[in-house]
């Protein structure tokens, strides 16, 4: 990890966090470390609701069931450009609702406000064509093979997390961006299967899909085979049902040789290259410091 001088703690890098950085926008004030370029954002994510015939930036749920922090577009574009990277992405959801002529309305809008930027605009499943259209990026409010999505976040207390994902032909979903206002840090290691979680935090990855017939050939021999379903939904845990109905981990199988030299025969011309570089990986290198200097 690494500390800002404005004290905000953040990954050393954003390739840990095997997703990009978003920020949330919700007003045109922002933290000291945005716009530093030590932030580690790949662009800005915004909720947008049409109020009066203008367009307001929002500070709400998942669904817009409770909106709050009302600000015009206009004016947090204004505070947010001149913060911002050329290659920065920005992502649009707008509430839900919309009629075609409204959404082209907020397009423009955003294209104006937001000149030379990528745009991505988070819309139901029959409006992604007419996004397309006007020639920036559709993203869907459900999970799509064919277009990145916006992951629905079930419980009250996890309303305010925003991740898109992208899904591959075997319905497995991965995170592409995590949307974040606050703690980065442990957004990024809920997206990392390889990071160690707090106790306190919940994984927010998508549950791990494959479909029957991959799902069987991956099942331990004792597993139950007329439970798929169930099988499926372990399947993310590291477990599986047995046939006598219990619960179990999966077994590593391929365990990593101690020697792997082993393998070849002591007259194999390979035999002593093998050794030779075994001992090279058994060497320990160390550096040091030393002072140069010229001589008169």
């Amino acid at each position: 990890m690494s500390v800002t001088d404005a004290g905000q703690i953040l990954p050393i890098n954003q390739s840990v966090c095997n997703a990009a950085l978003f920020y949330r926008v919700t007003q045109a004030s922002f933290p000291q470390y945005v716009g530093k370029h030590q932030d580690l954002l790949s662009g800005f994510y915004i909720d947008v609701a049409r109020v009066d015939h203008r367009w307001l930036v929002v500070d709400t749920d998942n669904d817009f069931s409770a909106v709050s922090n009302q600000q015009d577009l206009t004016e947090v574009a204004a505070s947010l450009m001149p913060k911002m990277m050329r290659q920065d992405t920005i992502v649009i959801r707008p509430e839900p609702g919309l009629d075609s002529s409204s959404l082209t309305d907020l397009v423009q809008t955003a294209k104006s406000l937001f000149l030379g930027h990528r745009l991505q605009f988070v819309v139901a499943k029959h409006q992604l064509a007419l996004v397309n259209n006007l020639a920036v990026e559709p993203l869907s409010t459900t999970p799509s093979q064919s277009y990145g999505f916006i992951a629905a976040t079930n419980q009250t207390s996890d309303a305010r997390k925003r991740m898109l994902m992208t899904m591959d032909s075997f319905d497995v979903a991965d995170p592409t961006a995590i949307v974040v206002d606050s703690q980065p840090l442990i957004a990024c290691m809920q997206a990392n299967k390889h990071a160690i979680l707090s106790p306190t935090q919940n994984v927010t990855a998508a549950p791990l899909k494959v479909d029957a017939v991959l799902l069987a050939s991956v099942l331990p021999t004792n597993a139950d085979f007329n439970r798929l379903s169930e099988q499926q939904q372990l399947l993310s845990q590291g477990q599986y049902l047995s046939i006598n109905n219990q619960q179990l981990s999966y077994r590593v199988g391929n365990k990593p040789l101690s020697n792997r030299c082993s393998l070849l025969k002591k007259g194999d011309e390979n035999y002593q290259y093998c050794i030779d570089r075994q001992q090279d990986g058994d060497t320990v290198i160390t550096t040091k410091k030393y002072i140069m200097k010229k001589q008169k």
